[in-house]
């Protein structure tokens, strides 16, 4: 009996730390999410969408922060996303956790386009997914929560990034991988 009661505890304990681990607050971005992901962009900018796939056996946990050109856009968690419009120039993307970062790329955009990239908790550079493949996360997704603080002027959020120097590397990761199939 007493077997029994030590092994109903044990899984009970488990059960409580999975449903713990599932307790993650959500994805998080700190610039404007387009109102209308499946519209095109502004006229004049690009859209830039990073999405997280969501692996089963890693619960919510491990939280990635995302940077373009130094500035932190937000979070994401295990199956969520951001999305942001930019002006044409070169992305310079990180990837953070807590420790350090994990991923560094430049990714050359262009007005007009949609940028899909992803990764997951298993493989987080990012690779770049067709329009269709990107619209289907972005609908079984949870919409980012969205906080606008310490916003720059406009006149500074307006400057759009340099392009990289002839001959430049884009990074200790390398470019972030563009789909130049149809729809980009």
């Amino acid at each position: 009996m007493k077997k029994l009661v030590n092994a109903a505890c044990l899984t009970g304990s488990l059960l409580v730390f999975i449903l713990l681990a599932g307790c993650a607050t959500g994805p998080t971005q700190y610039v404007p999410l387009p109102e209308h992901l499946n519209a095109a962009p502004a006229p004049g900018k690009a859209r830039v969408c990073v999405i997280r796939g969501y692996v089963f056996f890693t619960g919510e946990a491990g939280v990635s922060y995302i940077d373009e050109d130094g500035r932190f856009m937000g979070n994401l968690i295990n199956g969520s996303y951001i999305c942001w419009e930019r002006l044409p120039g070169v992305a310079q993307l990180s990837i953070r956790n807590l420790d350090n970062v994990y991923y560094r790329g430049n990714l050359p955009v262009e007005p007009g386009m949609v940028y899909y990239l992803f990764m997951d908790a298993m493989t987080p550079p990012l690779t770049s997914l067709t329009p269709a493949e990107g619209q289907k996360h972005l609908t079984k997704y949870p919409k980012p929560h969205v906080v606008i603080r310490n916003q720059p002027p406009a006149s500074k959020a307006q400057t759009p990034s340099p392009a990289a120097p002839a001959g430049a590397q884009p990074s200790t990761s390398g470019a972030v991988p563009r789909n130049t199939g149809a729809g980009y």
